[in-house]
Order: structure tokens, then C-alpha cells, then sequence
């Protein structure tokens, strides 16, 4: 049955969505690749062994022999094709494929000739990227080698949705401890006043013992849920595993450029990206946050062209409810129409083009919207026809 354009653009969408809700950092997970890129390339015999990880924009590379994430855009990448099938996509010859001969890493006598790539498919379905096989040379990898290299896939994707499930019962820990702390918070109150009132009966000259004894018993059981909400509140306060999944201001901001600063250069873009310093090392959970991050400014990186700029400024406030992630990003690109505002969310079915090429289906805010209103946010967007966009964005956090 004929998969339609709608249909197509939703299984992109729900892929997109599932490579976000890893919550990613690309600099920690080539060190968990790293053995497993080394041995695909041993089997393999390539001059090149990469994980591929394709999100909305952009393909990024992890090697075991670099330590940098590298980033090509989607549009330029072979295993954005390599995605779209549920088997292995060999290319014997790149130079001679339409697809890809014209492709800077195709052109040169120092050129790549062969191509081998193997999805990482997930257990839901959503191929998320791929291990790609590369060579300046002509290969012929044998299907043992490749059954092979399915296995190192498979097992890519299994620490993928290992790390994804730890970091999940990460986060209930962390809800949990924040839970029993205001309950204990709370439950002191009420008890230091039973225990007080126990203790002016207590000091009463009354002439019935029993009422005595049974506010003497009202007291020890008063201290002694004192006494444990005390050991509850002490339990839980130094927790490195919860300590590992969060994140300051300051390295945030350093995380940012090491990503998005090259990209942005490549266009001749100026990017910025300002925090508080005040408020640079309050911690907070990085949940859903580089994802976020990362939709913005690509988005601000395609609909902007060259010599434009982009700012990202990033703050902690204090409001009503409590603290919250202020994030503003603001760009001079090519901007949106107030009627294409209205309907930015909706289902999108039609192909944008960015300043410099890149292709998209404009998903990214899509899904940004949608990530930062499960965190419980709110995210706000000012654009106009060629003079750029604004979006700000606030997010509770504790």
C-alpha cells in the first residue's frame, strides 16, 4: 500500500520525537560507542567506522577516533537515505550514484568510493540513525560481516534505550525525593504543634492520671514522627546519580557553542549565546533540554542568511510558581507571516527551503512545543516577514 505525503511526514515526525526523548549529549556517547565503532570497523575492514544519529536538521557524526561530534545537514547525508529502509544500504560506488556524486566527501582523490550504513532501528519501530562503513576504496563485505554489523547495531541501540530507561528512573527519583521532602516538609508543621500542645497539658497540674498518660503518648508519638521526617529529609540529599543528570547555566552555554558555533560560522552567521553569571552554577535538571536547545537554533541557523545572527539568552527567574528556565532565541532571518503563525503547529505538509538550501518540513518548533508543554512550560513566538524571529520559552524547574 502507497504510503501517502501526510502519512510519510508523520512517521518522520514520531521518529524526530523519539531521538529527542534520549535527551542526548553527544560529547558523553561517543565514549559508550567507542568499542563497538572500533569493532564494526574490524569486521568490516573499512577505513571508517561512525555512528550516524539523524535528527530534523542535521546528521551527527560519532567516531572513535575523534573526539568531536561533526555535524553535516541532513540534505548532504547518505544514511538519511540508509533510515528510510529496514535493511543494510550498500553503495559500491558513490562517485557513480546521482544521489551522491556531487557531495564534497564524493569529490577528490582522497574521496570516499564505498558506503555501507546498518539502521538503528529502536524497538518501537523508528530507525534513529545508522553505523556507517566508509572507504576511499571499492569493498566487498561478504553477508557474515554484515550480519555481523547488525549485531554491533543492535547492540548500539540497546545501550541507547538502556541510557534512556536509566535516565527515566532517574527523573521518578528525582520527583520522588522532591514529593517526600514537601510531605515532610509539611507534616513537621502539624506535629511540632501536637507536641507542643502535649507538653502544656503535660505541665497542667491536672488530678485525672489518665488524661496525663494519654498526653504523654501524644507527645512521644509527636517526637517520634518528628524524628523520622528528619531521617526522611536527610535520605536523598546527595545523590550523585541525580547529580549527574543535571546541569548549570555555564556549562550549558559552553555546550551550545561547542555544537551550534561551527554550523552557524559555516553560513556566516553570528552566534552568541548569554547567561547570567550570577546565576551561572545553580543546577537543574537537563531533561528534554539540549533538545529543545537544539531545535531552536537549527531552525534559526536555516532561516537565516549569511551575515545575519543569532542570540540565545538563558536566565533563572523566580515567578509565582516557583523558579523557572528563561530562554530567549532570537534570530534577524527571513521571519513568518502572522497567518503562518497560526497554523505552525498544525500538521505541516509542505516542504520549506532555507536560506542556504537546507530542505525541512518545519517540525522542529513543532516538536518544541510540544516538549516544552510536557516539562509543563509555556513557549511564546514573535515573528515578521524579514526582519526575524523571537521565541521565548519559560520552564519550571527545582
Amino acid at each position: 500500500m502507497r504510503i501517502t505525503k501526510a502519512e510519510s511526514l508523520q512517521q518522520e515526525y514520531l521518529r524526530i520525537k523519539k531521538l529527542s526523548e534520549f535527551d542526548l549529549d553527544l560529547y558523553e556517547l561517543r565514549d559508550q560507542f567507542k568499542s563497538l565503532m572500533e569493532l564494526a570497523g574490524h569486521i568490516a575492514g573499512t577505513e571508517v567506522s561512525v555512528v550516524n544519529l539523524i535528527d530534523n536538521y542535521s546528521q551527527w557524526t560519532l567516531s572513535a577516533v575523534e573526539d568531536e561530534p561533526k555535524r553535516i545537514a541532513k540534505e548532504d547525508s547518505i544514511c538519511a537515505y540508509t533510515i528510510r529502509s529496514s535493511s543494510f544500504m550498500e553503495v559500491e560506488r558513490l562517485d557513480l550514484d546521482d544521489r551522491f556524486k556531487n557531495k564534497a566527501y564524493v569529490v577528490g582523490e582522497e574521496a570516499y568510493r564505498y558506503y555501507l550504513g546498518v539502521p538503528l532501528t529502536l524497538s518501537s519501530g523508528e530507525n534513529v540513525g545508522s553505523l556507517c562503513m566508509l572507504d576511499t576504496r571499492q569493498q566487498d563485505i561478504g553477508l557474515e560481516k554484515k550480519q555481523a554489523l547488525a549485531v554491533i547495531a543492535r547492540e548500539i541501540v540497546y545501550k541507547l534505550e538502556h541510557r534512556k530507561k536509566l535516565n527515566e528512573t532517574l527523573h521518578t527519583l528525582s520527583e520522588t525525593v522532591r514529593i517526600k521532602n514537601q510531605v515532610a516538609h509539611d507534616v513537621r508543621g502539624p506535629i511540632h504543634g501536637i507536641a507542643g500542645l502535649a507538653e502544656s497539658v503535660e505541665d497542667e497540674d491536672l488530678s485525672a492520671d489518665e488524661m496525663r498518660e494519654y498526653f504523654t503518648l501524644i507527645k512521644n508519638s509527636a517526637k517520634g514522627i518528628i524524628d523520622l521526617t528528619d531521617e526522611i529529609l536527610s535520605s536523598g540529599r546527595d545523590q550523585e546519580m541525580q547529580a549527574s543528570r543535571r546541569i548549570n547555566m555555564a556549562d550549558l552555554q559552553d555546550r551550545l557553542i561547542q555544537l551550534y558555533e561551527l554550523p552557524a560560522k559555516s553560513k556566516n552567521l553570528g552566534f552568541n549565546v548569554f547567561v547570567n553569571r550570577e546565576k551561572g552554577q545553580l543546577k537543574f535538571s537537563r531533561r528534554r533540554v539540549l533538545s529543545i536547545f537544539g531545535n531552536l537554533i537549527s531552525n534559526s541557523i536555516k532561516f537565516t542568511p549569511s551575515g545575519g545572527s543569532i542570540e540565545v539568552h538563558i536566565n533563572i527567574i523566580n515567578t509565582e510558581i516557583g523558579k523557572q528556565l528563561d530562554v530567549v532565541v532570537q534570530d534577524n532571518g527571513v521571519g513568518m507571516s502572522s497567518a503562518a503563525l497560526e497554523n505552525y503547529f498544525e500538521d505541516v505538509s509542505e516542504l520549506s527551503i532555507g536560506t542556504g538550501g537546507e530542505k525541512g518540513f518545519g517540525l522542529g518548533l513543532k516538536l518544541v512545543n510540544e516538549l516544552v508543554h510536557e516539562l509543563g512550560g509555556s513557549m511564546n513566538i514573535a515573528s515578521e516577514i524579514n526582519k526575524g524571529t523571537k521565541i521565548s520559552i519559560l520552564i519550571p524547574i527545582n
